[in-house]
């Protein structure tokens, strides 16, 4: 009898560990799904974006959506002429946080509520100006915002954190924080929003754009790393919102570069 109970017990005990076998297989199967499903949406995003770019309305409906309606100046530029060879997070980090960054410098130890309490601080000062040479910059140049705001996080970060600013990604946040802020608050109601080519140039109107540039604007366009040569086309587009029942037009030039299209914001 004895016996029986202890292979009773046994038994028992092989069927335990066969549920833990089933539980951890169908673990690793829904893990494994979940990494697929989250490889396919990444995937169908990065191509879903980069097909857009094949339709230049589609491009400016996207930018306009961004500059005009959300007020972003800044993520706009994902679909203008600035992002052709390079990513606009790389060109934010190489042309204006690095040089004011002190990389080599070792941050002073804190807690972690000392860490976020500095970092609300400096949020806070860094929105407010962030607003401000938006508003006090009329024409809101690329350089002169980034460059303002940047020079000014430096200043600010030395007085709040009593150091350098040492942290590119810190950095990076800080602005992304201003931008999102900005956004939130300034964002446009709009409804009904449309774009429409309104011209595509012929060849012949191609040659004549190519030649009427100016010199300063093909030094941008360089800086972009486009080349005259490499404009296969332009067109025209003109986007279409209401506000508040008020309809309003925004229009634009793009440029294509290869098979994609850019809002052309060196025009």
């Amino acid at each position: 009898m004895a016996k029986e109970k202890k292979m009773q017990g046994v038994k028992m005990h092989v069927a335990d560990e066969n549920v833990t076998k089933k539980f951890d297989s169908a673990y690793a199967i829904v893990a494994i799904v979940a990494v697929i499903l989250f490889l396919c949406i990444a995937t169908g995003i990065h191509y879903k974006n980069t097909f857009a770019m094949l339709y230049p309305e589609q491009v400016a409906e996207q930018y306009c959506t961004n500059e005009v309606i959300g007020k972003d100046d800044f993520n706009s530029l994902k679909y203008s002429t600035l992002i052709t060879n390079q990513y606009l997070g790389d060109y934010f980090r190489n042309n204006y946080v690095k040089p004011v960054i002190q990389a080599d410098y070792e941050a002073k130890e804190r807690t972690p509520e000392e860490e976020g309490n500095l970092k609300t601080e400096i949020s806070k000062v860094m929105d407010a100006y962030y607003a401000e040479i938006i508003a006090g910059n009329t024409d809101k140049t690329l350089d002169s915002v980034l460059s303002l705001y940047m020079q000014e996080y430096a200043k600010q970060h030395e007085a709040i954190f009593s150091e350098p600013a040492s942290s590119e990604d810190e950095a990076v946040e800080c602005f992304e924080a201003s931008v999102q802020a900005y956004s939130e608050a300034n964002s446009l109601q709009a409804e009904t929003l449309s774009a429409q080519v309104t011209k595509t140039y012929s060849d012949d109107e191609l040659e004549t754009y190519k030649s009427t540039i100016s010199e300063s604007r093909k030094a941008q366009l360089e800086s972009f790393g486009i080349a005259l040569s490499d404009i296969a086309g332009v067109c025209e587009v003109t986007c279409r919102y209401s506000v508040d029942g008020q309809n309003f037009e925004q229009p634009y030039t793009l440029v294509q570069v290869g098979s994609q299209w850019y809002v052309d914001i060196a025009a």
